[in-house]
């Protein structure tokens, strides 16, 4: 009897020693579509809400994502760094971040996080297509660099590609040219870091699985981790009653290696419609 409770007390014991050099990472992305304030902006093609739309908007978004709390959450659709302050508090976020993109509505993209993080846009760098040289994000491309407790370097990279909204025939190519964009500013975390990070990719791209933009991000070594899951069980847009996923989680090879008991998932609560026509998805890892 004692033998055996020796070697329990030594497996436990194993155990937590493997457990406290083990971190934990969670992310979350989500377009939370239309997230504007009360006051119009003369420069913008803006929506205004009225207080009480405001404040409904707010406190939904709020109560879904502290419901899946996780440390780090990429948005798409957000106006401007005052509504994602007052996002960022109502969750309990210390760090927010966003810098005023391309999109004529102003609707941005936006990270919040428990990690104090150094963040860069790219919003004018060009992402040319024949017959455009000049064309950049639709949205902005911008990148979220940190480092955990333990010292490992990560890099959030988070987009909102051209809609096919009002398409005029170019939009999967003007994707194209702004996925290559992306691929840039990846190539120059690389070139600027001394060591390859842990890369986590987010985003609304306006593209359906295994499209052109997806094959081009496949091809550059990235892994794609909403393929890992069935179309029917996970997906983040539901058009004409058909399951699609827009939005992604993507990976690069370093972490898609290191991550240990990955799960993905995808938040279909009833509640996310009443805020979104995106659904949520989420990533939780140890490394």
């Amino acid at each position: 009897m004692k033998l055996k409770k020796i070697t329990l007390l030594l497996i436990l014991t194993f155990i937590c020693t493997i457990s406290a050099y083990c971190e934990s990472l969670s992310i979350m992305h989500w377009n939370i579509a239309n997230a504007f304030d009360t006051i119009e902006e003369p420069k913008k093609n803006d929506t205004v809400l009225s207080p009480e739309e405001y404040n409904d908007k707010m406190s939904l978004t709020a109560g879904i994502i502290k419901k899946h709390m996780t440390d780090i959450i990429t948005l798409c659709e957000v106006e401007n760094i005052n509504v994602l302050q007052d996002l960022a508090t109502r969750c309990g976020y210390e760090y927010f971040y966003l810098i005023e993109g391309n999109d004529p509505r102003g609707i941005d993209v936006a990270i919040m996080s428990v990690y104090e993080m150094n963040y860069k846009s790219n919003k004018d760098m060009p992402t040319p297509y024949p017959g455009n040289p000049r064309y950049k994000f639709s949205r902005d491309c911008v990148t979220g660099q940190f480092q955990t407790p333990e010292g490992k370097n990560f890099c959030i990279v988070t987009t909102h590609l051209k809609s096919s909204f009002r398409d005029d025939g170019k939009s999967e190519m003007k994707r194209d040219a702004q996925v290559k964009g992306m691929l840039n500013v990846i190539e120059n975390i690389y070139n600027t870091e001394k060591t390859e990070p842990y890369l986590i990719v987010t985003g609304d791209l306006n593209a359906t699985r295994y499209s052109s933009p997806l094959q081009i991000l496949e091809k550059a070594g990235l892994k794609i981790l909403n393929y890992k899951e069935k179309q029917d069980d996970f997906y983040t847009y539901i058009y004409k009653k058909e399951k699609q996923d827009l939005d992604y989680i993507i990976v690069n090879q370093k972490l898609d290696k290191a991550m240990k008991r990955p799960k993905l998932q995808a938040i279909h609560d009833k509640m996310v419609s009443d805020v979104s026509d995106h659904y949520p998805i989420i990533l939780k890892f140890d490394l």
